[in-house]
This record gives C-alpha cells, sequence and structure tokens, in this order.
C-alpha cells in the first residue's frame, strides 16, 4: 500500500513535490518509484474530477470566483481519495514498475500486485461520485453562485405548486421546490414516456404494487454497499405538476417512515436527515445534497 504521508498526499496542495522526488530518487529509488506512481494517480483522480465536474456543471454560468472556489474543492476531494486509498492503481503501477527494476528480491516481485480489474475500476469510480458529489453542491450553496434564469424559472414555477403541500406536511414550499430540484435536475431531467409525454414525476417517486395510477419506466442511480449503478426502475406518473405535489405530501404523510419530515418548518437539515434515515433514496450523501439544493432555493 503506498504511504499515504508521502509526497503523493501532498501533491494536491504542494507543488514542491517534484522537488522533493527528484531528491529522493538519488537516495532511495525504489521509494521513488512508489510515491511517483503515487503522484501519478493523484494526478489522474485530479483530472477525472474536473472532467466531471464540467460535464455535470456546464449548463452553469461561472464566475472566476466560483471557479476558484471549486478548484479548491477538487484538490481537497484528491487528497481525502489518496488517503482513503486511492483506486489501487498507484500500487499496481509501482508494483509493475519495480518488477523491471534491478536487484529486485523474487519473492518482492512474486507480492507485486495487478493492474485493477474492471470491477474494481468500477467501484472506485462509484465511492468517488459519493464523495465529490456533495462537496461540489454544497461549494455552489457555500459560495453563493447565483441562480441562471432557467433555474430562477423553475422556482418562480413550482412555488405555487408546492404551497398547499408543504402546508400539509408543515415545512417551508421552498424546501419541497428544492427537492423537486434535486430529483429532476432543475426540470432538466423529466421522466418522459415512450411518446414524449411528461410524467411530471418530480420527486422520483417509484410506482410500488399498490400504485394505481399510470407508470413510465426510466434508467436510474441507485447505491449498493456505497457503489452507483446504473438499474431500469417503474416510476410513478402524474396528469399535472399539482398531481405530483400533492402525491408527495401523501407519501410523506402516510408513511410511518417519514414521520420525522414532518412539521420541520424551515429546519432543512432536519427534513434532508428524516428522509434519508427513511430510505428515501440509497445515495449515501442524499441529505447533503438535499440540503444544499434547499438552500440554494431559499436564498433567492
Amino acid at each position: 500500500m503506498i504511504n499515504p504521508n508521502s509526497s503523493a498526499n501532498r501533491l494536491a496542495m504542494d507543488p514542491d513535490a517534484t522537488r522533493a522526488m527528484s531528491d529522493l530518487a538519488r537516495k532511495d529509488p525504489k521509494e521513488a518509484v512508489r510515491q511517483a506512481a503515487g503522484q501519478f494517480e493523484a494526478m489522474l483522480m485530479g483530472q477525472l474530477m474536473s472532467s466531471m465536474r464540467a460535464s455535470s456543471l456546464s449548463d452553469e454560468e461561472d464566475s472566476q470566483e466560483m471557479d476558484t472556489y471549486r478548484g479548491m474543492y477538487d484538490q481537497q476531494i484528491v487528497q481525502t481519495l489518496v488517503q482513503a486509498g486511492g483506486f489501487g492503481l498507484a500500487d499496481a503501477l509501482s508494483g509493475y514498475l519495480l518488477k523491471s527494476m534491478p536487484d529486485v528480491p523474487a519473492e518482492i516481485a512474486a507480492e507485486q500486485p495487478a493492474l485493477p480489474t474492471a470491477p474494481v475500476v468500477r467501484k472506485a469510480l462509484g465511492a468517488y461520485e459519493a464523495v465529490a458529489a456533495p462537496q461540489q453542491a454544497l461549494a455552489a450553496a457555500s459560495a453563493g453562485e447565483p441562480l441562471s434564469d432557467s433555474k430562477r424559472s423553475f422556482v418562480d414555477t413550482m412555488l405555487p405548486h408546492a404551497s398547499q403541500a408543504a402546508a400539509k406536511l408543515g415545512v417551508a414550499p421552498e424546501v419541497l421546490v428544492g427537492h423537486a430540484a434535486l430529483e429532476s435536475g432543475w426540470g432538466q431531467r423529466a421522466i418522459r414516456h415512450p411518446d414524449g409525454r411528461n410524467s411530471y414525476n418530480l420527486f422520483g417517486i417509484k410506482a410500488s404494487p399498490v400504485w394505481k395510477g399510470e407508470v413510465v419506466a426510466t434508467m436510474t442511480t441507485e447505491y449498493e454497499g456505497g457503489v452507483a449503478q446504473k438499474q431500469l426502475g417503474a416510476f410513478r406518473s402524474y396528469p399535472s405538476l399539482q398531481a405530483a405535489f400533492d402525491d408527495y405530501a401523501r407519501l410523506l404523510s402516510d408513511n410511518p417512515r417519514y414521520q420525522q419530515a414532518l412539521n420541520q418548518g424551515q429546519n432543512v437539515a432536519g427534513f434532508a436527515s428524516a428522509l434519508q434515515r427513511g430510505g428515501y433514496a440509497t445515495d449515501p450523501a442524499y441529505a447533503q445534497k438535499l440540503q444544499a439544493v434547499i438552500r440554494t432555493v431559499a436564498s433567492i
């Protein structure tokens, strides 16, 4: 295992790590190989973070300050992942290089790990997403990022429909609009029927056997053992936005699992945590993400 206290761990914040690596290479070439492999993995994770952030936030109008703030979060997340052991790529790469070096005992060479298999990589990416996504959402909320016109329009459209349902649940209407924004991607990930009709399913509510209304199938992300996986799921379909909010209010008020989420008023953390404890979603970072989006809505 790569030493978490090595220069690879300092890469996210320490630009002098390369100079230190040169000194180490002269003193202990084998340890230098291990640490260089760790730096390579850290840089790869940094590139992956940058690519994922650019893809997921490509429709947002970012200021220079927001770009800097997110960049700081990127660095911290990479460092956290390195400390947790990374993807295993550093160990595999250093093992491969050490085998080709002279004066390496046969027993040590035989113990070096093989390159990561596809399941290992998928698991690592799932863990990465679980760490990175809530940090990105919290960064946006904490930095006071201005909402785009499309998001403001979403909030303005949803607030009148949310008022009655919010009163029934005992929470602020902005709480429900924030939940709808998280589940629907601010209205950009609408669940549609094969013919293009909108299902108006703003809250990602699945169609259980007791559901008597229309059903629509779509791909969804579920977490098993903390790892994100794509699955095909059956979801409820509604005739209107108001019907969607009304059914959401019935679900939360009638289901014993969500009783702790009721009557929370403007207590965003209490509402979000209660939903996660009740099993509303399998994402281990769901409460953090929900809080960040609700606070963004409430800041308007």
